[in-house]
């Protein structure tokens, strides 16, 4: 545990300078704050040439969905990013891998350094839609110890979906930097980012039910925005839907790090652990 914990926390400071170093802490400090903003006002121009004066309470589904986006973004993707970039473009995955340390702690840390980076757009999206766009937000004091416990469990899940994405890339023979674009293309899709899952056919529908990340933007909704918003689960209760979303994320748990176990011994067998691909 105490070198688990070491490579972790290694790991997530080297996940933080290759996030960081390109540039000085005031840009990049402003990189973070513009980029997200900017996808949200291009989504909400979208809602306003469409739905006009009648968006209403759809207003505040589509900000409090993009602002916590980008944790999934950062741990889903970030994982798969970390084989991807040190095997492709800094060709030092042989190295790192031959290290005696975890080679998931290491993915986990270098994944949780873009989710400490993303959790600064959270904040900031989340003021702008409060304080410019009018959207009542709301954190109550006696809802803190829930928001926490959905914060921890969705941050798992998403480690959990990004751990199941690396293991794909590590056996991809070309173009593996496709795959984390392909599933995040997916999962903002059909997970209720944009707008509830009650909109969705029924084959997707049952396909977002099975998601940890749908179940943990309904849940972070459910903390910051009144009880008349829109809900993609509005069936379930505040305690069903944090039960189903901590059932879930074991389960995804226990699949990722099964199918990375998988996918890394069938890589070591066949020789491509290492190989490039043309990155």
């Amino acid at each position: 545990m105490r070198t688990a914990w070491r490579t972790l926390r290694t790991a997530f400071w080297l996940g933080w300078q290759v996030e960081s170093n390109w540039t000085d802490p005031l840009l990049f400090a402003l990189y973070q704050v513009v980029r997200p903003l900017g996808g949200l006002l291009i989504l909400l121009f979208m809602v306003r040439a469409a739905a006009g004066p009648a968006a209403g309470p759809a207003l505040g589904f589509l900000v409090v969905g993009t602002a916590f986006w980008p944790v999934v973004v950062a741990g889903m993707q970030g994982m798969a990013w970390a084989v991807v970039g040190d095997r492709e473009h800094w060709r030092t995955l042989r190295y790192v891998y031959t290290a005696p340390v975890s080679f998931r702690a290491y993915l986990v840390g270098r994944a949780l350094a873009l989710v400490a980076s993303a959790s600064a757009a959270v904040a900031v999206t989340l003021l702008f839609g409060w304080a410019v766009l009018g959207v009542p937000l709301q954190l109550e004091l006696r809802e803190l110890p829930y928001f926490l416990c959905v914060w921890a469990a969705g941050v798992t899940g998403v480690l959990a979906l990004g751990l199941a994405t690396a293991a794909g890339v590590l056996c991809v023979s070309g173009d593996a930097w496709r795959m984390p674009e392909a599933v995040g293309a997916a999962l903002y899709l059909v997970s209720g980012a944009l707008f509830p899952v009650t909109v969705l056919p029924e084959p997707l529908r049952q396909v977002a039910s099975a998601l940890p990340v749908s179940w943990w933007l309904e849940a972070l909704r459910r903390v910051w925005l009144p009880e008349n918003s829109p809900q993609s689960f509005p069936w379930a209760s505040d305690l069903q839907v944090l039960a189903t979303l901590a059932v879930l994320v074991a389960a995804f748990a226990a699949c990722g790090l099964l199918a990375f176990g998988l996918s890394e011994r069938r890589a070591r067998q066949l020789g491509i652990l290492g190989r490039e691909t043309g990155f």
